[in-house]
């Protein structure tokens, strides 16, 4: 994707978003349901000012950002690695992506009980479940863009006397790049999403909790402002991601797909 057409998807985005938006306060408007059980946007703005103080509120976002950022980059590390070494040593690979591939239909929440009596009810047992979400994705993307390498990129380099060690860290792993530049954006992107799940393990703090706080004490507003502050939050990193590591890390790649 190159940068104009990420542009106007990012662009979509928010329209889509906004359209929602727009949408909610009419279907809101219309009463077709009690305003306490279907708050309009506006009610639900209303309902998390008086409720969710915004120093409260960016205490909340942080923690949950914190959460994410080690699970993720957990998670990216070994996903990373894990792909790397299955896809260069074959025979290994096979041994390594059998039991990844028993797990990883495993849903990350059916990992909350072990999670709580192999870690506890601290911060460790919270990064694992986000770990999982970011790890599965990020290996899974690797191995592809390892075993995916054009013959004819590695036939060139071995025949202008790239050797072994060489041949991996200067021609096939740069190819694979953008391969795990998606499985970052997916990885991230499921972190997130458990971030609420991971928050359920005993935590006092965070969007999750927010959200099941408010749950408890039957505030659907503010219910729905944490579930639509988490959804603009993973918007936005998103694009940063995608400003960053494709635009940026990866700029020989826009190039070549802008052609």
């Amino acid at each position: 994707m190159n940068h104009r057409v990420f542009r106007r998807t990012l662009w979509a985005s928010w329209l889509g978003f906004i359209s929602i938006i727009v949408l909610w306060q009419i279907v809101a408007m219309l009463g077709i349901r009690d305003p306490l059980v279907f708050p309009g946007p506006l009610m639900v703005i209303k309902a998390a000012v008086k409720n969710v103080p915004l120093t409260r509120l960016l205490e909340h976002i942080g923690i949950s950002l914190l959460r994410v950022i080690m699970g993720f980059s957990l998670g990216a590390a070994v996903g990373i690695t894990a792909g790397i070494v299955s896809g260069w040593y074959r025979k290994l690979g096979a041994v390594l992506r059998t039991p990844i591939n028993i797990l990883r239909p495993i849903p990350p929440l059916a990992w909350i009980p072990l999670a709580i009596i192999w870690l506890g009810l601290g911060e460790s047992s919270k990064v694992m479940i986000i770990f999982l979400g970011a790890f599965f994705p990020i290996f899974t993307n690797t191995f592809r863009g390892m075993v995916t390498t054009d013959p004819d990129i590695i036939r060139a380099a071995q025949v202008l006397g790239v050797k072994k060690n060489r041949l991996l860290f200067k021609v096939i792993f740069p190819s694979t790049l953008p391969d795990i530049a998606t499985g970052f954006r997916v990885g991230w992107s499921y972190s997130f999403g458990l971030v609420v799940a991971a928050e359920l393990i005993a935590a006092n703090s965070g969007l999750g909790y927010m959200i099941m706080h408010a749950r408890e004490l039957s505030m659907i507003a503010v219910i729905m402002y944490g579930v639509i502050i988490i959804g603009i939050i993973n918007l936005v990193t998103d694009y940063i991601i995608q400003e960053v590591i494709l635009k940026r890390k990866l700029r020989w790649h826009y190039i070549s797909t802008a052609n």
